[in-house]
Protein backbone atom coordinates (compact mmCIF):
# COMPACT_ATOMS: atom_id res chain seq x y z
CA UNK A 1 0.00 0.00 0.00
CA UNK A 2 1.81 3.00 -1.14
CA UNK A 3 1.83 6.04 1.40
CA UNK A 4 -0.05 8.84 1.60
CA UNK A 5 1.58 12.56 0.93
CA UNK A 6 0.47 15.38 3.20
CA UNK A 7 -0.82 17.41 -0.69
CA UNK A 8 -2.72 13.99 -0.59
CA UNK A 9 -4.18 13.66 2.87
CA UNK A 10 -5.46 17.95 2.30
CA UNK A 11 -6.46 16.79 -1.38
CA UNK A 12 -8.90 14.03 0.45
CA UNK A 13 -9.99 16.58 3.41
CA UNK A 14 -11.18 19.43 1.11
CA UNK A 15 -12.78 17.35 -1.28
CA UNK A 16 -14.68 15.78 2.05
CA UNK A 17 -15.64 19.16 3.56
CA UNK A 18 -15.95 21.55 0.46
CA UNK A 19 -19.51 20.64 0.29
CA UNK A 20 -20.51 21.06 3.85
CA UNK A 21 -23.37 23.19 4.38
CA UNK A 22 -23.42 26.02 6.95
CA UNK A 23 -26.03 23.97 9.03
CA UNK A 24 -23.43 21.49 8.84
CA UNK A 25 -20.01 23.45 10.00
CA UNK A 26 -22.65 23.92 12.83
CA UNK A 27 -22.57 20.20 14.34
CA UNK A 28 -21.14 18.96 16.69
CA UNK A 29 -17.59 17.74 16.43
CA UNK A 30 -14.67 17.41 19.58
CA UNK A 31 -11.31 17.57 19.63
CA UNK A 32 -9.92 17.61 23.18
CA UNK A 33 -11.02 20.05 25.13
CA UNK A 34 -12.49 21.74 22.00
CA UNK A 35 -16.04 20.42 21.88
CA UNK A 36 -18.41 23.95 21.26
CA UNK A 37 -17.08 25.29 17.72
CA UNK A 38 -18.32 22.50 15.13
CA UNK A 39 -17.17 20.82 12.62
CA UNK A 40 -16.09 23.86 11.00
CA UNK A 41 -12.87 23.73 13.88
CA UNK A 42 -11.96 20.88 12.25
CA UNK A 43 -10.77 23.00 8.95
CA UNK A 44 -9.12 25.37 11.50
CA UNK A 45 -7.54 22.89 13.28
CA UNK A 46 -5.70 21.18 9.83
CA UNK A 47 -5.18 25.20 8.93
CA UNK A 48 -2.89 25.33 12.52
CA UNK A 49 -1.25 21.78 11.93
CA UNK A 50 -0.20 22.77 8.46
CA UNK A 51 1.06 26.47 9.67
CA UNK A 52 3.07 24.81 12.33
CA UNK A 53 4.62 22.18 10.21
CA UNK A 54 5.78 25.07 7.62
CA UNK A 55 7.37 26.68 10.76
CA UNK A 56 9.13 23.71 12.13
CA UNK A 57 10.36 22.91 8.29
CA UNK A 58 11.58 26.44 7.87
CA UNK A 59 13.69 26.08 11.35
CA UNK A 60 14.60 22.31 10.38
CA UNK A 61 16.32 23.81 7.41
CA UNK A 62 18.27 26.56 9.30
CA UNK A 63 19.15 23.91 12.22
CA UNK A 64 20.72 21.49 9.52
CA UNK A 65 22.58 24.36 7.14
CA UNK A 66 20.01 24.33 4.04
CA UNK A 67 18.83 27.57 4.10
CA UNK A 68 16.28 28.73 2.04
CA UNK A 69 18.00 30.66 -1.42
CA UNK A 70 16.62 33.76 -2.97
CA UNK A 71 15.28 31.67 -5.69
CA UNK A 72 13.91 29.22 -3.52
CA UNK A 73 11.82 31.59 -1.83
CA UNK A 74 10.68 33.64 -4.54
CA UNK A 75 9.77 30.03 -6.06
CA UNK A 76 8.03 29.71 -2.56
CA UNK A 77 5.49 32.70 -3.31
CA UNK A 78 5.26 31.76 -6.65
CA UNK A 79 4.37 28.36 -5.01
CA UNK A 80 1.87 30.02 -2.66
CA UNK A 81 -0.16 31.62 -5.15
CA UNK A 82 -0.14 28.38 -7.00
CA UNK A 83 -2.21 26.52 -3.79
CA UNK A 84 -4.40 29.72 -3.52
CA UNK A 85 -6.00 29.05 -6.86
CA UNK A 86 -5.83 25.67 -6.49
CA UNK A 87 -8.29 26.08 -3.16
CA UNK A 88 -10.75 28.35 -5.03
CA UNK A 89 -11.05 25.64 -7.83
CA UNK A 90 -11.62 22.79 -5.20
CA UNK A 91 -15.70 23.33 -4.87
CA UNK A 92 -15.79 24.03 -8.84
CA UNK A 93 -17.73 21.74 -10.94
CA UNK A 94 -17.30 20.60 -14.35
CA UNK A 95 -19.83 22.34 -16.15
CA UNK A 96 -18.54 26.35 -14.68
CA UNK A 97 -15.74 25.66 -16.82
CA UNK A 98 -17.35 26.82 -20.24
CA UNK A 99 -19.79 29.50 -18.57
CA UNK A 100 -18.93 32.65 -19.85
CA UNK A 101 -19.33 35.45 -16.86
CA UNK A 102 -20.39 38.30 -19.42
CA UNK A 103 -20.08 38.86 -23.06
CA UNK A 104 -16.71 39.67 -24.18
CA UNK A 105 -15.30 38.09 -21.10
CA UNK A 106 -13.31 34.46 -20.42
CA UNK A 107 -14.69 31.77 -18.82
CA UNK A 108 -12.72 29.50 -16.63
CA UNK A 109 -11.16 27.18 -19.27
CA UNK A 110 -9.93 30.64 -21.28
CA UNK A 111 -8.45 31.85 -18.07
CA UNK A 112 -6.00 28.81 -17.02
CA UNK A 113 -5.46 27.92 -20.38
CA UNK A 114 -3.71 31.50 -20.45
CA UNK A 115 -2.36 30.83 -17.11
CA UNK A 116 -0.43 27.47 -18.30
CA UNK A 117 0.55 29.04 -21.44
CA UNK A 118 2.38 31.94 -20.49
CA UNK A 119 4.47 30.05 -17.36
CA UNK A 120 5.27 27.55 -19.97
CA UNK A 121 6.44 30.59 -22.22
CA UNK A 122 8.01 32.01 -18.65
CA UNK A 123 9.90 28.78 -17.85
CA UNK A 124 11.27 28.29 -21.74
CA UNK A 125 12.70 32.11 -21.39
CA UNK A 126 14.34 31.29 -18.08
CA UNK A 127 15.85 27.84 -18.80
CA UNK A 128 17.64 29.28 -22.43
CA UNK A 129 18.67 32.51 -20.30
CA UNK A 130 20.52 30.21 -17.54
CA UNK A 131 21.82 27.75 -20.20
CA UNK A 132 23.16 30.61 -21.79
CA UNK A 133 24.87 32.38 -18.73
CA UNK A 134 25.93 28.29 -17.46
CA UNK A 135 27.79 27.83 -21.00
CA UNK A 136 29.41 30.94 -21.56
CA UNK A 137 28.87 30.10 -24.95
CA UNK A 138 28.33 33.30 -26.60
CA UNK A 139 24.63 32.50 -27.99
CA UNK A 140 22.59 35.51 -28.54
CA UNK A 141 20.23 36.56 -26.12
CA UNK A 142 16.55 36.13 -27.92
CA UNK A 143 15.48 32.62 -28.23
CA UNK A 144 15.60 31.18 -31.42
CA UNK A 145 11.75 31.05 -33.16
CA UNK A 146 10.65 27.48 -32.85
CA UNK A 147 10.13 25.05 -35.78
CA UNK A 148 6.13 24.95 -37.68
CA UNK A 149 6.60 21.56 -36.44
CA UNK A 150 6.75 22.28 -32.93
CA UNK A 151 4.37 24.42 -32.86
CA UNK A 152 1.58 22.43 -34.87
CA UNK A 153 2.55 20.25 -31.71
CA UNK A 154 1.11 22.17 -29.06
CA UNK A 155 -1.42 20.49 -27.16
CA UNK A 156 -4.82 21.40 -27.60
CA UNK A 157 -6.87 21.90 -23.80
CA UNK A 158 -10.51 22.78 -25.57
CA UNK A 159 -11.76 19.44 -24.76
CA UNK A 160 -10.20 18.37 -21.45
CA UNK A 161 -11.70 18.61 -18.20
CA UNK A 162 -11.39 21.02 -15.01
CA UNK A 163 -9.73 17.81 -13.56
CA UNK A 164 -7.28 17.31 -16.47
CA UNK A 165 -6.76 20.79 -16.89
CA UNK A 166 -5.18 20.61 -13.15
CA UNK A 167 -3.03 17.69 -13.67
CA UNK A 168 -1.55 19.25 -16.63
CA UNK A 169 -0.81 22.28 -15.12
CA UNK A 170 0.17 20.62 -11.56
CA UNK A 171 2.94 18.82 -13.29
CA UNK A 172 4.48 21.68 -15.08
CA UNK A 173 4.46 23.36 -11.69
CA UNK A 174 6.45 21.11 -9.93
CA UNK A 175 8.54 20.65 -12.66
CA UNK A 176 8.93 24.85 -12.58
CA UNK A 177 10.25 24.48 -9.01
CA UNK A 178 11.86 21.35 -9.49
CA UNK A 179 13.96 22.68 -12.14
CA UNK A 180 14.26 26.28 -11.21
CA UNK A 181 15.35 25.80 -7.12
CA UNK A 182 18.96 25.44 -8.00
CA UNK A 183 19.43 29.08 -9.22
CA UNK A 184 22.11 30.53 -7.56
CA UNK A 185 22.05 34.18 -6.58
CA UNK A 186 24.51 35.48 -9.16
CA UNK A 187 22.56 33.78 -11.98
CA UNK A 188 19.68 36.02 -10.61
CA UNK A 189 21.27 38.65 -12.29
CA UNK A 190 21.84 37.33 -15.44
CA UNK A 191 19.96 38.81 -18.53
CA UNK A 192 16.89 37.14 -20.49
CA UNK A 193 15.36 38.52 -23.19
CA UNK A 194 11.56 37.95 -23.94
CA UNK A 195 8.52 40.26 -25.51
CA UNK A 196 9.83 43.63 -24.23
CA UNK A 197 12.65 44.12 -27.03
CA UNK A 198 15.55 44.32 -24.55
CA UNK A 199 16.68 42.49 -21.55
CA UNK A 200 15.40 41.26 -17.93
CA UNK A 201 17.28 39.68 -15.08
CA UNK A 202 16.06 36.14 -14.41
CA UNK A 203 15.17 37.43 -11.04
CA UNK A 204 12.55 39.52 -12.63
CA UNK A 205 11.37 36.51 -14.83
CA UNK A 206 10.86 34.56 -11.48
CA UNK A 207 8.95 36.95 -9.50
CA UNK A 208 6.39 37.06 -12.61
CA UNK A 209 5.39 33.24 -12.06
CA UNK A 210 3.83 34.96 -8.83
CA UNK A 211 2.36 38.03 -9.90
CA UNK A 212 1.19 37.08 -13.44
CA UNK A 213 -0.82 34.19 -11.49
CA UNK A 214 -1.95 36.26 -8.54
CA UNK A 215 -3.36 38.99 -11.58
CA UNK A 216 -5.63 36.16 -13.18
CA UNK A 217 -6.48 34.49 -9.66
CA UNK A 218 -8.53 37.47 -8.80
CA UNK A 219 -9.78 37.33 -12.64
CA UNK A 220 -11.12 33.49 -11.56
CA UNK A 221 -12.65 34.98 -8.86
CA UNK A 222 -14.56 37.61 -10.98
CA UNK A 223 -14.99 35.09 -13.15
CA UNK A 224 -16.96 32.54 -11.23
CA UNK A 225 -18.98 35.48 -9.44
CA UNK A 226 -20.26 36.56 -13.18
CA UNK A 227 -21.75 32.96 -13.01
CA UNK A 228 -23.28 33.04 -10.38
CA UNK A 229 -20.83 30.89 -8.08
CA UNK A 230 -20.50 32.30 -4.74
CA UNK A 231 -17.47 31.19 -2.47
CA UNK A 232 -19.44 29.63 0.42
CA UNK A 233 -18.30 28.93 4.01
CA UNK A 234 -16.56 25.56 3.38
CA UNK A 235 -15.39 26.74 0.26
CA UNK A 236 -13.38 29.71 2.19
CA UNK A 237 -12.21 27.61 4.55
CA UNK A 238 -10.22 24.82 2.04
CA UNK A 239 -9.10 27.85 0.02
CA UNK A 240 -7.34 29.36 3.48
CA UNK A 241 -6.31 25.67 4.14
CA UNK A 242 -4.54 25.20 1.00
CA UNK A 243 -2.95 28.45 1.76
CA UNK A 244 -1.65 26.75 4.91
CA UNK A 245 -0.35 23.38 3.03
CA UNK A 246 1.59 26.12 0.01
CA UNK A 247 3.00 27.82 2.93
CA UNK A 248 4.70 24.10 4.15
CA UNK A 249 5.19 23.10 0.66
CA UNK A 250 7.07 26.38 0.15
CA UNK A 251 9.20 26.10 2.79
CA UNK A 252 10.61 22.55 1.49
CA UNK A 253 11.80 23.73 -1.84
CA UNK A 254 15.00 22.59 -2.51
CA UNK A 255 15.24 20.44 0.49
CA UNK A 256 12.21 18.20 -0.66
CA UNK A 257 12.93 15.69 2.23
CA UNK A 258 12.97 17.96 4.98
CA UNK A 259 11.10 16.65 8.47
CA UNK A 260 9.98 13.80 6.66
CA UNK A 261 8.55 11.98 9.77
CA UNK A 262 6.74 14.97 10.59
CA UNK A 263 5.22 15.56 7.02
CA UNK A 264 4.10 11.66 7.35
CA UNK A 265 2.23 12.26 10.87
CA UNK A 266 0.59 14.94 9.58
CA UNK A 267 -0.77 13.42 6.55
CA UNK A 268 -2.40 10.29 8.52
CA UNK A 269 -3.92 13.16 11.25
CA UNK A 270 -5.72 14.88 8.52
CA UNK A 271 -6.79 12.03 6.23
CA UNK A 272 -8.19 10.33 9.45
CA UNK A 273 -10.25 13.35 10.44
CA UNK A 274 -11.62 13.44 6.74
CA UNK A 275 -13.22 10.58 7.67
CA UNK A 276 -14.52 12.06 11.00
CA UNK A 277 -16.19 15.48 9.17
CA UNK A 278 -18.41 13.71 6.92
Amino acid sequence: MSETTLEQAVETFALTGVRLSDAALEKHWQWGAYDSEGVRFAFFLTYQELRELATRTAAQRAVQGSVITPAQRILGQHHAAYMDLRGILVGVDEDELDRVPAEGEWPLRAVLGHIIDSEQEFVTVIRYALDRYRSGDGRPLEIPEPDEEEVEDEDDSSQETLKQILANYEMLHFQILYELASISEDELRAPSFFWEGYPMEIRFRLHRFDAHLRQHTIQVEKTLAGIGHQLHEAEQLVRVIYGALGEAEGARIGAWEMNADQWRDAAEVITKRATEIV
